[in-house]
């Protein structure tokens, strides 16, 4: 049951009602925090409204009144458009109060997005976080905080109840999205070496499942290939809990940042390819696990399905 919320609890706006944003309201519903909501898709702002939250008709409606306003979108642009499209939440957000950015994006965007909110008055904590549905769901999720003590701290208590590791990684906007970043691209290099393993594994006329149960317990697994092993295995792609469009994303920003450094990021480069190759192939819309799919045609392995 939703507690009674608490008045005395800073008021919270929030975007983005998706895969992750969903249980994280339904958690700080729970935590007694009054929460007004909105998502393109309204089935689950309806479902949260039951839960107690309000809902609201667009962005600017969600940010009005807002002490803090949170952001769990897709990619930069949506940001971009949440935040400065004309009509949207700047012109609504009042002097004093904080955006967190919790989504994963540039770092050139959250700076650009944390000097324009500063000249209207509105402080920005960069925030990304990491431990997908699960981590939502069970308000387990690691966050990467980047930003000054004092809006760190003004913003710890809501934190608190979204995740279990919360890293306060630098005094500057776009440190939380740098650590996000390394951490992605550890992610998907992991994912794509467990489907290119897993289609070796079967290109010698070994079974799926109990390449997975061995090398779970072995030397070779990782998180991603305990978590993405087991959708590669039963093939459950849809609905996606790890979207590939998000990652291919993501993957973007790492090789374009690696880029700008003069940095030879070769693994990252390479996996990015494969990824786009899986994306061209139309599977933007499912689980990243599908690039065991890539893997396999790549192994000579036919059409899987």
């Amino acid at each position: 049951m939703t507690e009674q919320t608490n008045a005395s609890k800073p008021r919270i706006g929030f975007i983005g009602a998706g895969v992750m944003g969903r249980p994280m309201v339904s958690n700080l519903l729970k935590a007694g925090f009054p929460c007004t909501i909105y998502d393109v898709n309204p089935v689950p702002v309806e479902a949260l409204a039951a839960e107690g939250a309000a809902s609201a008709n667009s962005a600017a409606e969600a940010a009005k009144g807002s002490d803090i306003f949170v952001t769990m979108v897709v990619n930069d642009a949506q940001f971009a458009a949440t935040l400065f499209e004309p009509g949207n939440a700047i012109q609504a957000l009042k002097p004093g109060s904080i955006v967190i950015g919790m989504s994963t994006m540039s770092v050139r965007m959250v700076r650009d997005a944390a000097a324009r909110l500063k000249d209207a008055g509105v402080d920005y904590l960069d925030a990304p976080v990491s431990g997908g549905e699960v981590g939502a769901t069970g308000g387990t999720l690691s966050i990467m905080v980047g930003g000054p003590d004092e809006v760190f701290e003004r913003c710890r208590p809501i934190l608190s109840v979204l995740g279990s590791n919360i890293y306060h990684v630098g005094q500057n906007v776009g440190d939380g999205q740098a650590v996000k970043m390394i951490n992605q691209l550890m992610v998907c290099v992991h994912n794509a070496v467990a489907a290119e393993a897993l289609a070796l594994g079967e290109k010698a006329g070994l079974d799926k499942a109990m390449l997975l149960e061995i090398i779970s317990k072995s030397a070779g697994s990782s998180w991603i290939f305990s978590d993405r092993g087991a959708r590669m295995v039963s093939e459950q792609f849809s609905p996606p809990k790890s979207a590939l469009s998000i990652l291919v994303k993501d993957l973007g920003f790492v090789v374009d940042t690696a880029n700008n450094m003069g940095y030879p990021l070769i693994l990252g480069s390479v996996t990015y390819q494969l990824y786009k190759m899986a994306s061209i192939k139309g599977w933007d819309k499912l689980d990243d696990s599908i690039m065991i799919k890539l893997m396999e045609e790549i192994a000579g392995l036919g059409n899987k399905g």
